[in-house]
Protein backbone atom coordinates (compact mmCIF):
# COMPACT_ATOMS: atom_id res chain seq x y z
CA UNK A 1 0.00 0.00 0.00
CA UNK A 2 1.63 2.82 -1.07
CA UNK A 3 0.70 6.76 -1.64
CA UNK A 4 -0.74 7.93 -5.11
CA UNK A 5 2.34 10.59 -6.46
CA UNK A 6 -0.17 12.65 -7.65
CA UNK A 7 -1.63 13.09 -4.47
CA UNK A 8 0.70 12.75 -2.14
CA UNK A 9 4.94 13.16 -3.02
CA UNK A 10 6.67 13.88 0.18
CA UNK A 11 10.13 12.36 0.75
CA UNK A 12 9.81 12.00 4.12
CA UNK A 13 9.06 8.72 5.41
CA UNK A 14 5.32 8.32 7.12
CA UNK A 15 4.81 6.31 9.93
CA UNK A 16 1.44 7.53 11.04
CA UNK A 17 -1.83 8.62 9.31
CA UNK A 18 -4.87 10.60 11.14
CA UNK A 19 -7.88 11.07 9.29
CA UNK A 20 -11.00 12.90 9.54
CA UNK A 21 -14.03 11.36 9.76
CA UNK A 22 -16.85 13.61 8.15
CA UNK A 23 -15.93 14.46 4.17
CA UNK A 24 -13.36 12.01 4.22
CA UNK A 25 -14.30 8.67 5.40
CA UNK A 26 -17.74 9.30 5.50
CA UNK A 27 -19.25 11.86 2.92
CA UNK A 28 -21.61 14.55 4.13
CA UNK A 29 -25.14 15.57 3.04
CA UNK A 30 -25.25 19.22 3.66
CA UNK A 31 -28.53 19.91 1.84
CA UNK A 32 -30.45 16.98 3.22
CA UNK A 33 -30.24 18.09 6.66
CA UNK A 34 -30.97 21.90 5.20
CA UNK A 35 -33.99 20.40 3.73
CA UNK A 36 -34.60 18.05 6.40
CA UNK A 37 -34.62 20.98 8.89
CA UNK A 38 -36.52 23.45 6.61
CA UNK A 39 -39.42 20.52 6.30
CA UNK A 40 -39.66 21.05 10.37
CA UNK A 41 -40.47 24.45 9.74
CA UNK A 42 -36.32 25.23 10.69
CA UNK A 43 -33.98 27.56 8.05
CA UNK A 44 -30.58 27.18 10.43
CA UNK A 45 -29.02 26.33 7.78
CA UNK A 46 -29.75 29.00 5.74
CA UNK A 47 -26.48 30.88 6.26
CA UNK A 48 -23.91 28.53 8.11
CA UNK A 49 -23.09 24.89 8.00
CA UNK A 50 -22.41 23.35 11.28
CA UNK A 51 -18.60 24.04 11.06
CA UNK A 52 -19.31 27.74 10.93
CA UNK A 53 -17.12 29.55 14.12
CA UNK A 54 -19.60 31.61 14.23
CA UNK A 55 -22.59 29.34 14.57
CA UNK A 56 -22.92 29.21 18.75
CA UNK A 57 -24.85 26.23 18.64
CA UNK A 58 -23.22 23.90 16.59
CA UNK A 59 -20.16 25.00 17.88
CA UNK A 60 -21.13 24.16 21.45
CA UNK A 61 -22.61 20.73 20.92
CA UNK A 62 -19.52 19.65 18.61
CA UNK A 63 -17.03 20.91 21.95
CA UNK A 64 -19.36 18.94 24.57
CA UNK A 65 -20.61 22.16 26.25
CA UNK A 66 -24.08 21.63 25.96
CA UNK A 67 -25.72 17.83 26.01
CA UNK A 68 -28.32 16.44 23.14
CA UNK A 69 -30.62 17.09 25.19
CA UNK A 70 -29.39 21.31 25.51
CA UNK A 71 -29.24 21.06 21.53
CA UNK A 72 -32.62 19.67 21.00
CA UNK A 73 -34.38 22.36 23.34
CA UNK A 74 -32.43 25.09 21.78
CA UNK A 75 -33.60 23.43 18.37
CA UNK A 76 -37.39 23.52 19.20
CA UNK A 77 -36.83 27.17 20.51
CA UNK A 78 -36.27 28.02 17.00
CA UNK A 79 -39.32 26.32 16.18
CA UNK A 80 -42.95 27.50 15.59
CA UNK A 81 -44.09 23.86 15.84
CA UNK A 82 -43.76 20.71 18.44
CA UNK A 83 -40.93 18.79 17.74
CA UNK A 84 -39.67 15.51 18.90
CA UNK A 85 -36.43 14.30 19.90
CA UNK A 86 -36.78 11.72 17.08
CA UNK A 87 -37.36 13.83 14.38
CA UNK A 88 -34.65 16.60 15.41
CA UNK A 89 -32.06 13.30 15.09
CA UNK A 90 -33.31 12.23 12.49
CA UNK A 91 -32.88 15.78 10.58
CA UNK A 92 -29.28 16.56 12.25
CA UNK A 93 -28.07 12.74 11.50
CA UNK A 94 -29.23 13.76 7.62
CA UNK A 95 -26.17 15.39 7.35
CA UNK A 96 -23.95 11.82 7.34
CA UNK A 97 -23.75 9.48 4.33
CA UNK A 98 -22.56 6.05 3.62
CA UNK A 99 -19.13 4.51 4.19
CA UNK A 100 -18.79 2.84 1.20
CA UNK A 101 -16.59 -0.46 1.22
CA UNK A 102 -13.66 0.64 -0.75
CA UNK A 103 -13.12 3.45 2.14
CA UNK A 104 -13.44 0.70 4.79
CA UNK A 105 -10.98 -1.79 2.93
CA UNK A 106 -8.47 1.73 2.94
CA UNK A 107 -8.93 2.05 6.31
CA UNK A 108 -8.38 -1.87 7.14
CA UNK A 109 -5.40 -1.97 5.07
CA UNK A 110 -3.62 1.46 6.43
CA UNK A 111 -4.03 -0.50 10.14
CA UNK A 112 -1.81 -2.79 9.30
CA UNK A 113 0.78 -0.29 7.88
CA UNK A 114 0.76 2.58 9.75
CA UNK A 115 -0.56 3.80 12.96
CA UNK A 116 -3.77 5.36 12.61
CA UNK A 117 -5.81 7.74 14.10
CA UNK A 118 -8.96 9.23 13.58
CA UNK A 119 -9.61 13.07 14.86
CA UNK A 120 -12.81 14.40 14.25
CA UNK A 121 -15.08 17.28 15.11
CA UNK A 122 -18.56 15.57 16.07
CA UNK A 123 -21.00 15.16 18.79
CA UNK A 124 -22.52 12.90 20.78
CA UNK A 125 -26.04 12.53 18.80
CA UNK A 126 -24.11 11.44 15.57
CA UNK A 127 -21.79 9.41 16.91
CA UNK A 128 -24.07 6.71 18.19
CA UNK A 129 -26.13 6.99 14.79
CA UNK A 130 -23.56 6.35 13.04
CA UNK A 131 -21.95 3.69 15.19
CA UNK A 132 -25.18 1.77 14.48
CA UNK A 133 -24.96 2.15 11.38
CA UNK A 134 -21.66 0.26 11.01
CA UNK A 135 -22.55 -1.96 12.76
CA UNK A 136 -25.28 -2.81 10.28
CA UNK A 137 -23.23 -2.71 7.83
CA UNK A 138 -19.70 -4.35 8.75
CA UNK A 139 -20.69 -6.04 11.71
CA UNK A 140 -18.21 -3.95 13.65
CA UNK A 141 -19.86 -1.45 16.46
CA UNK A 142 -17.76 1.45 15.50
CA UNK A 143 -13.72 1.79 14.44
CA UNK A 144 -11.82 0.39 17.23
CA UNK A 145 -10.38 -1.90 15.03
CA UNK A 146 -9.47 0.51 12.41
CA UNK A 147 -7.75 3.00 14.76
CA UNK A 148 -4.87 3.18 17.25
CA UNK A 149 -6.95 5.69 19.16
CA UNK A 150 -9.90 7.82 18.16
CA UNK A 151 -10.49 11.31 19.19
CA UNK A 152 -13.75 13.18 18.99
CA UNK A 153 -13.86 17.01 19.83
CA UNK A 154 -17.31 16.63 21.85
CA UNK A 155 -14.97 14.07 24.04
CA UNK A 156 -12.14 16.84 24.60
CA UNK A 157 -13.58 20.18 24.62
CA UNK A 158 -11.69 21.21 22.03
CA UNK A 159 -11.79 21.64 18.11
CA UNK A 160 -10.20 21.75 14.85
CA UNK A 161 -9.03 24.07 13.41
CA UNK A 162 -7.75 25.87 16.79
CA UNK A 163 -4.13 23.88 17.27
CA UNK A 164 -4.49 22.72 20.82
CA UNK A 165 -6.41 19.60 19.29
CA UNK A 166 -3.91 18.63 17.10
CA UNK A 167 -1.44 19.53 20.42
CA UNK A 168 -3.43 16.89 22.18
CA UNK A 169 -2.81 14.25 19.55
CA UNK A 170 0.89 14.75 19.06
CA UNK A 171 1.28 14.52 23.00
CA UNK A 172 -0.97 11.84 24.02
CA UNK A 173 -0.01 9.44 20.86
CA UNK A 174 3.32 10.11 21.21
CA UNK A 175 4.04 10.95 17.20
CA UNK A 176 6.31 13.29 15.37
CA UNK A 177 4.24 15.17 13.31
CA UNK A 178 7.10 15.11 10.61
CA UNK A 179 6.05 11.64 10.13
CA UNK A 180 2.44 12.23 10.39
CA UNK A 181 0.07 12.53 7.50
CA UNK A 182 -3.14 14.32 7.92
CA UNK A 183 -5.68 13.75 5.54
CA UNK A 184 -8.82 16.33 6.00
CA UNK A 185 -11.26 18.20 3.90
CA UNK A 186 -11.33 21.42 5.48
CA UNK A 187 -8.69 23.67 4.25
CA UNK A 188 -8.31 25.37 7.63
CA UNK A 189 -7.78 21.97 9.56
CA UNK A 190 -5.46 21.82 6.64
CA UNK A 191 -3.42 25.34 7.06
CA UNK A 192 -3.34 24.36 11.21
CA UNK A 193 -1.76 21.24 10.52
CA UNK A 194 0.90 22.31 8.15
CA UNK A 195 2.16 25.39 10.42
CA UNK A 196 2.52 22.00 12.93
CA UNK A 197 4.53 20.48 10.80
CA UNK A 198 2.25 17.71 9.70
CA UNK A 199 2.58 16.24 6.38
CA UNK A 200 -0.99 16.94 4.87
CA UNK A 201 -3.57 15.72 2.12
CA UNK A 202 -6.06 18.71 1.44
CA UNK A 203 -9.76 15.88 0.06
CA UNK A 204 -11.75 17.98 -2.02
CA UNK A 205 -14.18 16.19 -4.32
CA UNK A 206 -13.77 14.93 -6.66
CA UNK A 207 -10.76 13.24 -4.58
CA UNK A 208 -11.78 10.41 -2.07
CA UNK A 209 -10.00 8.56 0.30
CA UNK A 210 -9.64 5.93 -2.33
CA UNK A 211 -7.40 8.75 -4.62
CA UNK A 212 -4.62 8.77 -2.12
CA UNK A 213 -3.33 5.34 -1.77
CA UNK A 214 -2.36 2.88 -4.36
CA UNK A 215 -1.87 -1.36 -4.66
CA UNK A 216 -4.83 -1.57 -1.85
CA UNK A 217 -6.11 -4.70 -3.06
Amino acid sequence: MNFADAIYNGKTEIKNIIFDWGGVITDLHLGLTRKAFSDLGLSIFDESVPHDPHNDLFISFETGKISPHEFRNRIRSLSSVSLTDTAIDNAWNALLGDLPAERWHVLEKASLQFRTFLLSNTNAIHLPYYYNRILETYGTHGYAHLFEKTYFSYELGMRKPNSDIFQHVLVDAGIDPKETLFIDDFIENIDTARQLGFRTIHLKAPLTLTDVFTDVD
